[in-house]
């Protein structure tokens, strides 16, 4: 019997919907929604962007009762070990209050659950942000009582590095794997026996500068940058992760529109977007390290990926670790599929998340 799957995937500004049978693909639509609507406060926007999510059914001439299962981006919950999740409770509890954090995706699941209510279906998440397989050295800071927290593209990057593991015809588990996801955030992780033992925080100022994360910045600079445009918490906070990086020194978050400016001539965009490069070929050659460097491949994807000018740079830097697969922009869709077929395939395979512990 084969599986009909919706997928929602919320962004800040945009609701990405798509219908799977099985694996396949059948339709996936993105729609924008005006600046009134994401100017409100996310459980505000639940009845609009749930209407939306119907309209694609419509279009698709698919009601919700020929429906198997929901799959939604995870938000922001307790860091969790990688899988698939039953939306329950005490998950849309979290989900609701922002217990850990106010995101977009966190609406995902929100939306997902409303088919159950509503029509009985199972609701899922699969490899949300926060997922946490660190080893206990990389949980370390110099601070004590401060500690490492893992918040990455965890749904990209296992995405990729199975998808990678297949075309080999080895298991994801039985692979040592650098993965390097670019988007607005930039995060570089250490796979080993299928779990992403060390990454860094993609969202709260760790790692590389990317298109719009300032990346690892030193304390001293960072307090004195703080007191000196005395700004709040908040708005260092906010500055971190959405208005660092590319766009904090030259206005732009588009790489492509920087390597044109590059190609006219543009010496500022030239040094700064190669300080983003060296920055990231700096973040795998420690994840080679922490893997002894026993590297079978490292997967660059996100959306970065598809600049010529990137790829090409990192892998002059790290060419001499081990080969380089590229994938071209993200795999979310088809991981969030993935996720939903394999517990429908296998019970046996899903997880039941429970507020404050494994």
């Amino acid at each position: 019997m084969s599986i009909l799957t919706l997928v929602i995937n919320l962004g800040s500004t945009t609701t990405k919907v798509a219908l799977y049978r099985d694996l396949s693909c059948l339709e996936v639509k993105t729609y924008s929604h005006d600046k009134a609507l994401i100017l409100m406060p996310l459980i505000d926007q639940k009845s609009v962007r749930f209407d939306t999510v119907m309209g694609f059914l419509r279009e698709c001439n698919v009601t919700a009762e020929e429906l198997d299962i929901v799959s939604a981006r995870g938000g922001l919950l307790r860091p969790i070990e990688g899988g698939t999740y039953l939306i329950n409770e005490e998950m849309l509890d979290d989900l609701i209050s922002k217990r850990y954090g106010d995101h977009a995706s966190n609406l995902s699941g929100i939306l997902a659950n409303e088919f159950t209510k509503q029509y009985g279906i199972k609701a899922v998440i699969t490899d949300p942000v926060v997922v946490d397989e660190l080893c206990d050295e990389a949980k370390y800071t110099g601070l004590k009582g401060v500690r490492r927290t893992s918040i990455f593209h965890a749904l990209n990057q296992k995405a990729v590095a199975r998808k990678y593991a297949d075309s080999i015809d080895k298991n994801y588990k039985d692979l040592k794997l650098i993965v390097v996801h670019m988007g607005g955030g930039i995060t570089v992780g250490a796979h080993k026996h299928g779990k992403v033992i060390d990454v860094n925080n993609g969202l709260n100022g760790d790692g590389p500068m990317s298109p719009t994360r300032v990346g690892s910045v030193p304390v001293n600079a960072l307090l004195k940058y703080k007191a000196d445009n005395n700004l709040s918490d908040e708005a260092i906070i906010y500055t971190a992760s959405k208005a660092g990086g590319l766009i904090s020194h030259l206005g732009i978050e588009d790489v492509r529109t920087v390597v044109q400016n590059i190609e006219n001539g543009d010496k500022h965009s030239k040094e700064v977007l190669d300080a983003m490069i060296y920055q990231i070929a700096k973040e795998i050659g420690g994840k080679a390290a922490i893997l002894k460097g026993q590297v079978d491949q490292i997967i660059l994807t996100g959306g970065v990926s598809y600049s010529d000018y990137v790829i090409n740079g990192i892998k002059e830097y790290i060419a001499y670790i081990g080969p380089v697969t590229v994938y071209l922009g993200e795999l979310e869709m088809d991981a969030l599929a993935y996720g939903a077929y394999s517990v429908i395939q296998d019970n046996n395979k899903l997880k039941y998340y429970k507020a404050g512990g494994q």
